[in-house]
Formats: structure tokens, C-alpha cells, sequence
């Protein structure tokens, strides 16, 4: 029973260190104080309305079974970074879905001089990512609902 508990705990663990979403931040200008992420709006391309660069933002998601999911949950980190910094907008600047990133564990063998014998095994898992980068913005919020 041991055993079966160790073999799936290795199995499990690269899914739970590698089955997420993360994200970066850069504060260029004026870091302001952080916001609720359901306020954080994401644009296409540069809006018409005056703004102020706050910074950078960027994240991946490897969690998904297809590439809208994981670019979805990558969007939601760079959202989430962007609140922290106090950005109200992210201009979108890229979206990549990147090639499968991997983990690997290996086969081992021991001999005792007793004459036991032990094995082990692993395997690898394949991760395809989403990753999304933008530009963090604040603008009047007043100047969105006049439009």
C-alpha cells in the first residue's frame, strides 16, 4: 500500500508543481494602489481614450485541456498582475501558445550485496502553455462610460 501511495505521489506531483497559471510584473511608471481584479479590462489594441502606462505584464498557463482554456486562465493571471500594480486596463500585445514544455523522471536500479534486488520507475509528462504579455494602462474610469 506504501508503495502505491509513493509511485502516485510522484505521478501527482509534477501536475500539481507545473498544472497552473503564473505571472510577472514591471512597473515602468506611476505603481498605484492595488485593485480588485473584476475591475481590470483587457483591450484588443491601444484604446482612444487618454491612459497612463503603469508598466508591463505577462503570464502562462499550462492548465487546460484546449488552447482557449489555457490562454483564458493566462488572461486571468495578467489581470491579476495587472490589479496588483493598481492598472485598470491591460492593452493585449501578444498571445502565444508555446510548444510542450516537458518533465521527465528516470529508471533506476539497485543490486545489494545481499542479493536484493530494487527497481524504480518514472515517466514524463508534456504540457502545452499559453502565454500572454501586455501593457498595463490606468485610465479615468469616467472617461469609458462618457464614450
Amino acid at each position: 500500500m506504501m508503495k502505491r501511495i509513493k509511485y502516485l505521489s510522484v505521478l501527482a506531483l509534477p501536475v500539481l508543481l507545473f498544472g497552473c497559471a503564473s505571472g510577472s510584473h514591471v512597473v515602468t511608471g506611476q505603481q498605484r494602489p492595488e485593485i480588485e481584479v473584476d475591475q481590470v479590462s483587457v483591450f484588443a489594441e491601444a484604446p482612444a481614450f487618454d491612459y497612463e502606462i503603469i508598466g508591463s505584464v505577462r503570464a502562462s498557463s499550462d492548465n487546460g485541456f484546449s488552447e482557449a482554456s489555457r490562454e483564458e486562465k493566462a488572461t486571468l493571471e495578467m489581470r491579476e498582475q495587472a490589479a496588483k500594480i493598481g492598472a485598470n486596463g491591460v492593452i493585449l500585445d501578444g498571445v502565444t501558445q508555446l510548444s510542450f514544455r516537458r518533465l521527465g523522471t528516470g529508471v533506476g536500479l539497485a543490486v545489494g550485496s545481499g542479493g536484493g534486488v530494487g527497481t524504480s520507475i518514472g515517466s514524463s509528462f508534456s504540457f502545452p502553455t499559453a502565454e500572454v504579455t501586455g501593457t498595463a494602462i490606468y485610465y479615468e474610469s469616467d472617461v469609458v462610460k462618457a464614450l
